[in-house]
């Protein structure tokens, strides 16, 4: 099957590794230790292989829909349940990605005013990005993916990891399977929300090249994501006891206090600025997703409803308080993550695999 977009709008599938991997591997994992740790200790690891191996079955899920239907989860909508009931369900996910991106940012903003400037209001940074992403997202999907692509460079900073090595302590890790299986994937449950943006391959499908061989792409990278996963919760255990997690609300970033280098007095500070990598290749998928859906579903053009959808974002970005406010709509994306990923995604996988029986049998 080839693409449904012109050549020139297109991917290889080979970058569909880079476009899940940037949006799964987000911001989320500065804090994403410290729930697991607290629930499941040093078996925590074993929550992150499991969530990873059902990200990989939802993903083979995902690629039977498209696969069958050979177009994106906007137009499968409409074909499954009737124009109302599947621009309904089309304008859910506008919402979605909208908080998604709102969250984000807010989430950077506030990493910047605890970490360097705690007097900077969140309005005028806000308005700098956004006005970054729109650049960005008016460029099209092709730019989003080169800003996904350029933002690998943030691997650089894995190095920081080895600088506290003295502070390991390796008897953290043991003993093995000291916990019980429920506490285990209660863990793995809290893990959901850091492993979502699979999800944004349902609204990308018809932008990749030949897109049944990117199914391998799309695999390989949730392994890089667990993979990656696993390193910052094994480097979480050794650095931190679980009672000492409890007083920490980004445990990956108090890592570069441990760097030290003679032309740099506070690393901590690039560490934290260097956040801005995770960030806006999401926020930029995010806005793109969201501002095609309205294109599909109001037959307007996509740069029309984006500055729309950006001055939405601003506003709720700016009527998040502080910590209380971030943390309300974390958990509220991260039980709407869940629901959608383990329910909703095999709901519509159902849903097809028992029409194309009906249509065999009629």
């Amino acid at each position: 099957m080839k693409s449904t977009e012109h050549l020139r709008f297109t991917i290889s599938p080979f970058l569909v590794f880079i476009l899940i991997h940037a949006m799964q591997f987000g911001p989320e994992y500065v804090s994403m230790s410290t729930k697991p740790i607290q629930l499941a200790g040093q078996d925590s690891w074993i929550s992150v292989i499991l969530c990873g191996i059902s990200f990989h079955i939802i993903i083979w899920m995902m690629y039977r829909i498209l696969n069958r239907n050979e177009t994106d989860l906007i137009q499968i909508h409409k074909r499954f349940f009737g124009k109302l009931l599947g621009g309904g369900l089309n304008f859910i996910f506008i919402g979605y990605f909208l908080l998604i991106a709102t969250y984000l940012l807010r989430m950077f903003i506030e990493i910047i005013q605890v970490w360097l400037f705690p007097d900077l209001n969140t309005w005028p940074l806000a308005f700098v990005l956004l006005l970054l992403v729109y650049y960005i997202v008016a460029g099209g999907f092709r730019v989003i993916v080169g800003i996904c692509l350029f933002s690998m460079l943030r691997y650089i900073t894995i190095l920081s990891l080895f600088f506290p090595s003295t502070f390991y302590h390796f008897s953290n890790l043991s003993p093995v399977l000291d916990h019980s299986l429920n506490e285990i994937v209660q863990a793995g449950t809290t893990l959901t929300f850091p492993y979502l943006g699979v999800e944004v391959l349902l609204f990308c499908y018809t932008f990749i090249r030949m897109p049944r061989k990117s199914e391998k792409w799309a695999h390989l990278a949730n392994g890089i994501t667990t993979a990656s996963y696993l390193i910052i919760i094994f480097f979480s255990l050794l650095l931190f006891k679980p009672e000492q997690l409890s007083t920490e609300i980004w445990p990956q970033l108090s890592k570069y206090k441990f760097v030290h280098f003679p032309f740099i007095e506070r690393f901590e500070y690039i560490g934290a600025t260097s956040q801005i990598l995770w960030v806006i290749p999401i926020i930029c998928l995010s806005l793109w997703a969201s501002s095609r859906v309205c294109k599909l579903i109001f037959s307007v053009k996509q740069l029309t409803v984006l500055p729309v959808l950006l001055i939405v974002v601003f506003i709720l970005v700016c009527l998040i308080p502080g910590r209380t406010g971030i943390e309300a709509l974390q958990n509220l994306l991260s039980e709407i993550g869940f629901y959608m990923i383990y329910a909703y995604i095999p709901f519509v996988f159902i849903v097809d695999v028992v029409r194309m029986k009906v249509r065999r049998t009629v």
